[in-house]
């Protein structure tokens, strides 16, 4: 059992079932495929600017002496379902070790007071390409400017292995993946927290890239100690902190993920949260995080009694995961997390899940589309769109048809369950009346703040769905 006063994404028995997604007539919509297609556009909301707390990376003396207890345990997961204990059959060999799965990732971001365009904040991994959220320039102005859309937080997908001949083939599969926030306090001091996070990141993708030995002997807390060093050792990045979760997927189904700080994932299986992460936190808004810290400030700190938070990859909370043909795993930054807790966001996948075709419900559960290879494919979702003309004639001249490129066109079912949850948590976040699990938290600590409604920060989001290979042959490709 979590201890009641550590600081948690709780999940409520709700969250286990169908109930709460049947209320809101999401089987109704399912009936009628029609209905799902404006649903899956979020629309832009107006941007909402007021002060909020930021992150800390400073602490004070009464802050050691009223630390709260932290759980050893980092992360929750709920007991098997029946479908679990008894999955279906599948067309494979029955032999545990023949199940092969790859996993079919994208992130949405969107940073802080900017607009947020579900088709423009969204991107696709495409494997054969290079890392994802990364840039290579050298010029660290050029880097900046080259950086996705996601503010202080940044992100990266990437292939084991890539450059490297040795173990291709074991590793054709396997996945590295991460969010970072950087901590907002140190703009205090005049520093870019977008400088660490996206360094770590670039660092992380970098050293996942170039890996030369099998993909299962590379481990996140690993990745991660290898970008930190080279944050450190970066001459550009003077100071800063961050925090991170990592995560390094498996053709087998195994997933280890590595956690610290507020950022987190939640792991989602036939309409129920099946595991998810507790934030590490010194205190209140005060999480686990990286830091670079220039010695003048070490010196600073000491003659004038304080100290900076300075917590190691050691610290981070680690887990291993088995996920199943049909799972969907985020992983996300507390952007999403301060605003949305553990049943919004399953009640926004399931209901994308269920309306698209996904996830069936049926009355024995809920199980897994043998289309859903198709769906995570680009242009998988193109029928969700209205149709416009695709086809354009030229003037006058001919009346050869030419086809023109939508955008729609490289819409996936992982790029659209990535914009929901972002576009819901920027939503929620700018919306004073919907108070969310920061302003709860801090209506506790400060009743006397009078703090209400969500709270505006920077939100990126990385979906990764699993699929069977062996079951999805048998679909529709």
């Amino acid at each position: 059992m979590i201890p009641p006063r550590v600081s948690c994404r709780a999940c409520s028995s709700a969250c286990s079932s169908l109930q709460a997604i049947a209320r809101d007539g999401v089987y109704a919509a399912s009936a009628n495929p029609s209905t799902y297609r404006a649903s899956l556009l979020l629309s832009k909301p107006h941007v909402r600017l007021y002060a909020v707390r930021q992150k800390s990376h400073l602490q004070s003396p009464t802050l050691q002496i009223k630390a709260q207890a932290q759980s050893r345990r980092g992360f929750h997961s709920t007991p098997a379902t029946h479908l679990e204990k008894h999955p279906s059959p599948s067309p494979s060999p029955s032999s545990p070790s023949s199940t092969r799965l790859s996993y079919r990732v994208a992130v949405s971001s969107s940073g802080k007071g900017r607009r947020f365009n579900p088709l423009t904040n969204s991107y696709n991994f495409d494997p054969s390409a290079d890392a994802l959220g990364v840039t290579k320039d050298k010029n660290s102005v050029s880097r900046r400017r080259n950086r996705p859309d996601s503010g202080e937080d940044a992100f990266f997908v990437s292939r084991i292995g890539i450059r490297i001949s040795d173990h291709q083939h074991e590793n054709a599969e396997a996945v590295a993946f991460a969010v970072a926030d950087g901590v907002g306090g140190w703009t205090e001091s005049r520093v870019d927290p977008a400088d660490f996070s996206h360094g770590i990141c670039g660092y992380m993708a970098h050293t996942a890239q170039t890996w030369h030995q099998p993909a299962e002997q590379l481990r996140p807390k690993q990745l991660l100690q290898a970008g930190y060093d080279q944050v450190v050792a970066d001459p550009t990045i003077r100071a800063g902190g961050s925090t991170a979760s990592v995560g390094i997927a498996l053709p087998d189904g195994r997933v280890e993920l590595a956690n610290l700080g507020d950022s987190g994932s939640v792991l989602l299986r036939r309409a129920a949260v099946h595991q998810y992460s507790v934030p590490q936190t010194h205190g209140f808004n005060t999480p686990y995080q990286l830091s670079v810290i220039p010695p003048r400030m070490r010196a600073q700190a000491s003659v004038f009694g304080g100290a900076f938070l300075e917590d190691f990859p050691k610290d981070a909370s680690v887990t291993n995961l088995k996920m199943q043909h049909g799972d969907v795993l985020m992983l996300a930054t507390d952007g999403v997390f301060d605003n949305l807790n553990n049943q919004d966001i399953l009640k926004l996948v399931t209901g994308r899940m269920i309306l698209t075709g996904a996830w069936t419900a049926t009355d024995s559960g809920v199980g897994v589309s043998d289309n859903l290879r198709a769906l995570t494919a680009p242009g998988g979702l193109a029928d969700a769109f209205p149709s416009t003309s695709s086809l354009a004639k030229s003037k006058k001249e001919t009346d050869v048809e030419t086809p023109v490129s939508r955008p729609e066109d490289q819409i996936t079912l992982q790029s659209v369950l990535a914009a929901t949850i972002a576009g819901e948590a920027k939503k929620a976040s700018m919306d004073y009346r919907r108070d969310g699990p920061f302003a709860k938290e801090a209506q506790r600590y400060y009743p006397g703040d009078y703090y209400r409604g969500g709270k505006v920060d920077d939100i990126c989001v990385v979906i990764v769905v699993a699929i069977d290979d062996s079951m999805a042959s048998s679909g529709a490709v």
